[in-house]
């Protein structure tokens, strides 16, 4: 049978790889967009054993960025976790339509560290247009502040 790294097509990465020629070179990144996302009432589920669930309804919004811009539609939610430890955990769903009528299914989680404000997340996209198919595999991240109406999220992409 083979190991389970040559079913999926992973080279096992050996020690003496590592040492040849240093720290390996970064991944190549770019600017997907800007966001800003409109929320409405906070609904306060309550104290659960890992902490306290908020869920907060996502009621519009609009998106640009070099290859993709939009609206964010009156459709999803952030599930957030505050633990006693001091970390928030979001996890929110979204639909994004674009200026050319695309619809694309956004799942963003992430994790804030402290209380810089600054949630940390990974974004998956879905879809089925043509023109925005490579969202369905592309590695997305990026950062999440509260603003005044909801929420600035700033998006980038790996591109090698």
């Amino acid at each position: 049978m083979r190991p389970w790294h040559l079913w999926l097509g992973f080279i096992p990465f050996t020690q003496a790889q590592a040492t040849v020629g240093g720290i390996p070179a970064p991944p190549g990144v770019a600017f997907l967009y800007n966001a800003n996302i409109t929320v409405g009432l906070t609904v306060d589920v309550g104290a659960i054993p890992a902490g306290n669930i908020s869920v907060i309804p996502v009621i519009g919004g609009a998106l640009t960025g070099p290859k993709i811009s939009g609206k964010i539609l009156a459709i999803g939610a952030d599930w957030g976790l505050s633990t006693p430890q001091g970390f928030y955990y979001s996890d929110m769903r979204a639909q994004i339509r674009t200026m050319d009528n695309a619809n694309i299914y956004v799942q963003m989680t992430g994790l804030m560290q402290g209380n810089n404000g600054v949630v940390y997340v990974r974004t998956t996209f879905q879809t089925g247009h043509k023109d925005y198919w490579w969202l369905n595999y592309a590695f997305t991240f990026g950062t999440m502040r509260a603003s005044g109406t909801g929420y600035v999220v700033d998006m980038w992409y790996l591109t090698a």
